[in-house]
């Protein structure tokens, strides 16, 4: 578990369904994930279980509550990518808690994280082109644009990356 100032992360576990049923169903909110559109039942079973199983490698990805009302903000993790040794900063936020910073909070406080492990010497963020509000917290977070890899094979992604010194010399 990590703490933030407003911010409680938590492993995610099978009992957060219910979030994610919420949230991956939504059109909006899922527009700019790899279905660009609602999840199906099964996928969304199916994505509750990657998360729950990722942890079994030590790190993952992470429940956001928010101290104050113990309410689920959304998720954040960083997690292995299909390319080999790259490992990427994921996250979503609830329509509701958009625009309050929770996003960047989770993600530094996940980052610090994953960075304290010994296997990772920096993180990748990878948005869609036209997700600007993505980009934004990309950037925000100090991470840099990296055109040297390619996560993913899809067209319109934007790829940064943030090393272990940077972050340090940012957040330190």
């Amino acid at each position: 578990m990590i703490e933030t100032s407003r911010l409680i992360l938590r492993p995610v576990e099978s009992t957060d369904l219910p979030f994610f049923k919420s949230f991956l169903s939504c059109p909006v909110s899922t527009r700019f994930l790899p279905n660009e559109g609602p999840y199906s039942t099964k996928q969304i079973a199916s994505y509750v279980r990657n998360r729950v199983e990722h942890w079994q490698r030590g790190f993952g990805s992470f429940m956001i509550i928010c101290k104050s009302s113990t309410e689920y903000v959304g998720y954040v993790g960083v997690e292995e990518s299909p390319h080999p040794d790259c490992f990427d900063l994921r996250y979503g936020v609830a329509r509701a808690h958009v625009g309050q910073g929770f996003a960047k909070e989770a993600a530094v406080a996940c980052i610090e994280y994953a960075l304290g492990r010994e296997e990772f010497e920096q993180v990748f963020g990878v948005a869609k082109e036209d997700n600007l509000a993505s980009v934004a917290i990309l950037q925000k977070i100090g991470m840099m644009p990296n055109d040297n890899e390619r996560l993913y094979d899809a067209d319109g992604l934007l790829t940064f990356a943030i090393s272990a010194a940077r972050f340090y010399e940012l957040y330190d």
